[in-house]
């Protein structure tokens, strides 16, 4: 199915496109939320600007795919595969990415308020001045990941692994650590749990 005849049948009122073939298909700037692209291969797609918001993506092949400043918001991504992928400045607020994958994403000033990541794989991701305040981390790998100045303030990382992560000056106040691995962790000025600067 190419572009124009989903977004002709979008505007007819029809929402699930799933299990779709689009690899490479541009839809930059297009206005679909409540989509249903469950299970779609999106293997490098341009989905820079694009409106997804309360979309569901469950299980979607987003490899390699461009999602900067796409709007996310409420969106539904539970086990989807976005490996490097591109989502700086995205809107991920509340969304689900229960399980889903994201090595060596590219999530800078991405703006991940509430977001659900639980088990999700951000090993080597790069979060730099991300917002993940009060996300939930539990149980993520976080392995080697950059959050440099990222903020998390009240973010649930119980049981995460933040093995090797880089968290220069992140802010952590008020988040759960327990059970978190930080184990090789670089926390210079890192602002800890207890409102404390790691030094």
């Amino acid at each position: 199915m190419i572009k124009e005849e989903i977004l002709r049948r979008y505007l007819c009122g029809e929402r699930d496109f799933s299990k779709l073939d689009l690899s490479r298909v541009i839809f930059c700037q297009e206005n679909l939320p409540h989509i249903n692209f469950s299970q779609c291969t999106l293997t490098q797609a341009n989905l820079q600007n694009i409106n997804l918001s309360k979309a569901l993506l469950i299980e979607t092949d987003l490899t390699e795919a461009c999602l900067e400043e796409a709007i996310l918001h409420g969106a539904f991504m539970q086990l989807a595969n976005l490996s490097q992928a591109v989502l700086s400045k995205a809107d991920l607020r509340e969304v689900n990415l229960g399980e889903a994958l994201l090595y060596q994403a590219s999530l800078r000033k991405a703006q991940l308020y509430r977001a659900n990541l639980t088990q999700a794989i951000l090993k080597r991701a790069f979060m730099r001045e991300a917002n993940l305040s009060q996300a939930n981390l539990s149980q993520a790998n976080l392995g080697q990941v950059n959050l440099s100045h990222a903020q998390l303030m009240g973010a649930n990382l119980q049981g995460a692994n933040l093995q090797g992560a880089f968290l220069v000056e992140a802010n952590l106040e008020g988040a759960n650590l327990e059970g978190a691995n930080l184990n090789r962790a670089i926390l210079t000025g890192a602002i800890m749990p207890d409102g404390s600067v790691y030094s």
